[in-house]
């Protein structure tokens, strides 16, 4: 990573952490905000720093989701846990089978479904694509191989679509993998705007 890279990854990163703190604190009495806040705050850390989000993390939110809607609302609210997991694994998955983000990043947003179900995960998931997009010009834009990132993404997606078949994963995110930018930050910022002003749709 070019050192003109590292200046919007710890700015997007302190930014969503900073975030994190804050909600943390304002609203450590509403339990989902409290908890996905915590995980934001852990996440955000990781990945901007190690570029890695833990699997620990991401276990133990899924276990506080399905605790808590277990406990709220009995097999019904296991049910709706169940589904925002999958709905939140469903969503990042394919971009993951192209090479364009990390396991980690599928994995938090899953963990983040089962806390909150499938709508608004759904809702988090639209948020999270606008914010990330911007991101990722700004990365991007401050790319040494920006060429070859675009061949590479281009060749991925000319498979997918002309013979239905995902290129190899070591292939498809090699170019990525040197720099990729936090993407955990992008999922606490789509979350944040979510919860203060409401969905897109």
């Amino acid at each position: 990573m070019n050192s003109k890279q590292r200046i919007p990854r710890y700015l997007f990163g302190l930014g969503a952490l900073a975030l994190a703190a804050y909600f943390l604190l304002v609203h450590n009495r509403e339990p989902i905000i409290f908890f996905a806040s915590l995980f934001f705050l852990v996440i955000c850390v990781t990945d901007t720093f190690q570029s890695r989000i833990p699997n620990l993390a991401t276990l133990s939110l899924v276990l506080v989701g399905f605790g808590y809607h277990l406990w709220s609302g009995g097999l019904p609210g296991g049910a709706t846990a169940l589904a925002g997991m999958l709905t939140g694994l469903a969503l990042l998955l394919p971009f993951y089978l192209l090479g364009g983000m990390g396991g980690g990043d599928v994995k938090a947003l899953a963990a983040l479904g089962t806390l909150m179900g499938p709508a608004d995960i759904f809702q988090v998931f639209l948020l999270t694509g606008l914010i990330g997009g911007g991101m990722a010009v700004v990365h991007l834009a401050l790319a040494k191989n920006l060429k070859r990132k675009l061949e590479v993404w281009l060749a991925s997606t000319w498979l997918l679509v002309a013979i239905h078949h995902f290129p190899p994963r070591q292939t498809a995110a090699a170019a990525a993998s040197a720099d990729k930018y936090p993407y955990a930050a992008a999922i606490a910022f789509g979350y944040f705007v979510f919860i203060s002003w409401g969905g897109l749709i």
